[in-house]
Order: C-alpha cells, then sequence, then structure tokens
C-alpha cells in the first residue's frame, strides 16, 4: 500500500491523504463536508446498481437492443455496477470512520485499501471500455462495409475479457508483491492512452459524418444506406454524450491534480481548502457511474421503457 500521509511521494490524489489530524485542526468544516458527502453517496449509491443492472437487463432481454454498440455500453454499464458495489461504500465507510474518530488503523488501512484498489482497477477498466465504445463507432462509421468482418462476437468477447483481466492482474501483482509502482503506471497510461485515442477517434469521425452529410445532399443514395446512416450517427452521439459525462465528472480532479503539480504536494495538501474539497472530488468522480444509465435512458427509447417499465405497471395496477 502506497504511503497515504501528506508528505509522502507519491503524487496519486487517495482519500487517505486525509489524516486525523486534517480532521482535528478543521473538525467542523471537514465533518460538513464529510457528511454532505456520505449523504449524496447513500442516495447515488443503491440507485447506480439499480439502474445500471436495468440497463443490462435491458440489452439482454431485447433482441432488438443487442448491436454491438449496446452491448459494450451493456459492458460498461458492469464496471459501473461494481462502482455501486465496492468504490461508494467503501467511501462512505471511510468517513464514517473519520467521523467517529475510530483509532483502530486496521480496519481503516483495510477500508482505503478496498477502496483505493478497486477505484484503481475501475478506472483501468472503464477506460479500456471506453476505448472499445470508441474503436467500435471508428469501423462502424469509417470502415461499414468490414464491419461485421472486423466487429465479431469472439473478438468483441475477447476484448472485454481483456478489459477486466488486466486492472484484476495488476492488483493482485500489488497485493502480493506490496509495491503499486505498476498498478500507478498502468492507470496513468492507460487515462493518457483513453484521452489521445478518443480525442483522435472523435476528430476522425467528425471529418467522417461530415463528408456522409455532403454525400447525402449532393447524391441521391438508396434510402437503406440513409436510414443506417442516421442509426449509426444516433449511437456515435450516444458515445459522445458518455464521455462527455466522463470528463465532465472528471474535470475536479484534474483541477485538483493540475494544483498539486503547479503548487507541490506539500502545499496544496497542508491548505484548509484541499481537505474539504477532496471528498467532493471524489463523489463527483464516482458520480459519472450514476449518470451513464441516465444518458443510456435519455438516448434509447427502448432502453428507457424497460428500466422504468416498474413505475409504468404500478400506476396501470396501483396498490390497494
Amino acid at each position: 500500500m502506497n504511503d497515504p500521509s501528506p508528505t509522502g511521494s507519491n503524487l496519486s490524489i487517495k482519500f487517505s491523504n486525509i489524516t486525523s489530524e486534517d480532521v482535528l485542526r478543521l473538525s467542523v468544516p471537514v465533518m460538513v463536508s464529510f457528511i454532505i458527502n456520505i449523504i449524496i453517496n447513500s442516495i447515488t449509491c443503491p440507485l447506480t446498481v439499480l439502474l445500471n443492472v436495468l440497463v443490462i437487463m435491458a440489452v439482454k432481454r431485447r433482441p432488438t437492443l443487442q448491436s454491438y454498440a449496446n452491448i459494450l455500453l451493456a459492458c460498461l454499464a458492469a464496471t459501473d455496477v461494481v462502482s455501486g458495489l465496492l468504490v461508494q461504500p467503501s467511501f462512505i465507510l471511510h468517513m464514517f470512520l473519520k467521523l467517529l474518530e475510530v483509532d483502530d488503523e486496521d480496519v481503516e488501512d483495510v477500508v482505503v485499501d478496498i477502496h483505493d484498489s478497486a477505484l484503481r482497477g475501475l478506472l483501468v477498466c472503464s477506460s479500456l471500455h471506453l476505448m472499445l465504445v470508441t474503436y467500435e463507432r471508428i469501423i462502424a462509421i469509417k470502415y461499414t462495409l468490414n464491419y461485421f468482418v472486423i466487429m465479431t462476437k469472439k473478438k468483441l468477447k475477447i476484448a472485454v475479457a481483456v478489459c477486466w483481466l488486466l486492472p484484476i492482474f495488476s492488483e493482485l501483482f500489488k497485493d502480493i508483491t506490496g509495491d503499486s509502482l505498476f498498478s500507478n503506471v498502468l492507470v496513468a497510461l492507460t487515462l493518457v492512452s483513453c484521452v489521445l485515442f478518443i480525442s483522435i477517434s472523435y476528430l476522425l469521425l467528425y471529418r467522417e459524418t461530415r463528408r456522409h452529410h455532403k454525400k447525402m445532399k449532393t447524391e441521391q443514395l438508396p434510402r437503406e444506406e440513409v436510414e443506417r446512416f442516421t442509426k449509426e450517427k444516433k449511437a456515435l452521439k450516444t458515445s459522445v454524450f458518455v464521455v462527455g459525462a466522463v470528463l465532465l465528472c472528471f474535470f475536479p480532479s484534474i483541477v485538483l491534480l493540475s494544483l498539486v503539480f503547479h503548487f507541490s504536494l506539500d502545499v496544496v495538501v497542508k491548505s484548509n481548502l484541499y481537505v474539504i474539497l477532496l471528498p467532493f472530488v471524489r463523489t463527483s468522480g464516482m458520480s459519472n457511474s450514476f449518470l451513464n444509465p441516465l444518458i443510456y435512458c435519455l438516448r434509447h427509447k427502448e432502453i428507457r421503457k424497460f428500466v422504468f417499465r416498474f413505475s409504468t405497471v404500478q400506476q396501470v395496477h396501483p396498490t390497494h
């Protein structure tokens, strides 16, 4: 486990950087910050699990939703389920331990280790899934004729398996060796690669969609081709919304990391504002798992109907 103290050389923003001394130094503001974040996560945590499970069930049970694009979104929803089951609960428990001033360091270390390991693993897994979602859109729009040659069920299963096995292996390696360098390097490389890949990919996709639009205006294309392009463009917009939500939720983390690199870790950690804002930064990042299923429902009418079918049934058949 990395050195959790504020003076450690590790530049990763870990919730364990908030020590008992920080809580005592700013007892009222920090306690208020913890309580607000406990309330937010306690509300969104069960909803995150429920909504993402319903999205997965919708894709699995509705044949019309079983396109490769939707299957990959369902796989991304699976990572969000794990976030709601592990990352958020461990975060809530750690804040409770701080509020109650529990002095058992062994218990706190276990909770922090579970939270940090799950968060690191899911950062890698989710980033790889986002790259897969983007890659599928490139093949669908730019290489339409070879789509079903390049994208097959077997290749899809292998790619998704790698997305899960790589972070699991990384965390197991860290636990066995006690060295988290490989795990931290993997997270950094994956995040940088994800940002670069998605940025370049969407530039290419933007140019390709513009080309298709011009072609549709100047040429009399078959109706089937126009309908197919419209469908693929809608799926592309969904992936854009998903990526945009990720950037929005992790923007506070980027700002905090920028402050760390600009003013040095010691200066930022010792500042009062850091201790208060860090829980909100973490909550903002984790809220992405709650927003994703809402985006799927917004973009897919059939998923929306499936997810909210229980409320519809209750309205039609009210309980007596």
